[in-house]
């Protein structure tokens, strides 16, 4: 229960640590994409793991979603944001 409180605030002025970044759960499927909100683009490579998608918030928690399931749903969805979010070293 602490964790899902920690991540639900881990992006703060367009960045995330690396620690939180492994510590996301991926978002697969939802029953509404209408709801999910998206904050930012990421393209960071950890030590074992290339993160490459976005993160999304859903119902106030934290979420990544990789970029093969963002290309799947894109003619059905138009996410227009630019951002891109930073991830910093612990």
């Amino acid at each position: 229960m602490e964790w899902e409180s920690i991540l639900a605030d881990a992006v703060q002025n367009g960045k995330i640590r690396e620690l939180y970044l492994s510590k996301l759960p991926v978002l697969r499927t939802t029953t509404n994409w209408k709801k999910v909100e998206l904050l930012g683009w990421i393209d960071h490579q950890l030590k074992y793991t290339h993160y490459r998608g976005a993160l999304v918030k859903l119902n106030d928690k934290l979420f990544f979603v990789r970029e093969s399931t963002i290309k799947a749903l894109q003619q059905y969805m138009s996410w227009k944001v630019k951002n891109v979010i930073e991830v910093t070293k612990d």
